[in-house]
């Protein structure tokens, strides 16, 4: 059996994808390869056809039509044969030399959830930017932690190596034709975990500063409404489930959904009041309305937001006093 699945979602990749592809085939034989062409118009899928010719034991191309980001990550936990599952996007790659060391010790565990550190890559240089570190405490590695000490750690989806079963516990329930659905990724596999281990090393490299991500302000900005449906299916998760969850799991589901409506705060205020006042009243007060632990959560940060960034201030801090 192999020990780490790799899922690459594709669309119109070309570019890029076999800067990605190349640093997962030093992994060798212990990696499988899951290329998810998701419908792509140019190259993608003769380049993922010519990967998955040459080395017929490691990659796999799966063809789709087009249904974004979230539907790759569906199609590829049903495909996913390996020990342990992890998301790589096609723009991203992987540090080789720990990609090794990330499977040797897959090899010697069984915890559900592995994190690693991961690298962020300015777009432009493609120099390190800066190292981003999944906990904010002192951590043992590689010892196997329960989930009394899972508020040590921050969950980002860089960062995250799930045990494949735990993934497909979870089941093809992510977001389709939508993007943040990395918001669904690091919240819902939380259910069925029950331990997990931290590693000193970074092994995603994640390319940041491109005007095509979907963190850039202005596409978030256009795409608010997939934003918002995101954070209201992750606030129906928690409302579904909190009794099914641990203390701890709580707590960072908890921290992970306020991050999620922050940001869509965020959005509305980076708008012109005339155009987001409507937008931001009904968000106020279907979250007042369905879950009162979660809406006072983040109105702090959001007053000193307005504070330091927002001209008009008198428009919105009206709102929330």
């Amino acid at each position: 059996m192999k020990l780490l699945s790799f899922a690459v979602p594709c669309y119109n990749s070309e570019a890029y994808m076999e800067k990605c592809i190349e640093s997962l085939l030093a992994g060798g034989e212990e990696v499988e390869i899951l290329i998810i062409d998701d419908g792509s118009k140019d190259r993608t899928a003769e380049i993922a056809d010519s990967y998955a010719e040459k080395y017929p034991t490691i990659v796999k191309a799966i063809h789709k039509e087009n249904g974004g980001h979230g539907s790759t990550i569906n199609t590829s936990i049903k495909h996913a044969k390996g020990k342990y599952y992890k998301i790589l996007d096609s723009d991203d790659w992987v540090n080789s030399e720990n990609l090794n060391r990330l499977v040797a010790f897959l090899e010697k565990t069984d915890t559900d959830m592995v994190l690693n550190p991961y690298d962020e890559i300015e777009y432009n240089t493609r120099t390190k930017k800066r190292q981003m570190n999944p906990w904010d405490n002192e951590v043992s590695y590689e010892e196997v932690h329960g989930l009394e000490e899972l508020d040590k750690v921050i969950l980002y989806m860089h960062s995250l190596t799930f045990r494949r079963e735990v993934i497909q516990k979870m089941g093809a329930i992510i977001d389709e034709n939508c993007f943040y659905v990395d918001m669904e990724y690091c919240i819902f596999p939380l259910l069925y975990i029950n331990s997990f281990a931290c590693l000193d090393y970074p092994v995603y490299q994640y390319l940041l500063g491109s005007q095509t991500q979907s963190m850039n302000m202005e596409n978030m900005i256009k795409r608010r409404d997939q934003h918002l449906k995101v954070t209201k299916r992750l606030v129906s998760f928690y409302k579904k489930h909190e009794d099914d969850l641990n203390i701890k799991v709580r707590e960072i589901v908890i921290l992970r959904i306020k991050y999620a409506i922050y940001n869509q705060y965020v959005i509305y205020l980076h708008m012109s009041p005339k155009e987001a006042i409507n937008e931001i009243k009904r968000f106020d007060e279907w979250l007042k309305k369905r879950n009162k632990e979660l809406y006072n959560g983040p109105k702090g940060k959001i007053m000193e937001f307005i504070k330091i960034n927002r001209k008009n201030k008198k428009t919105f801090s009206n709102l929330f006093n």
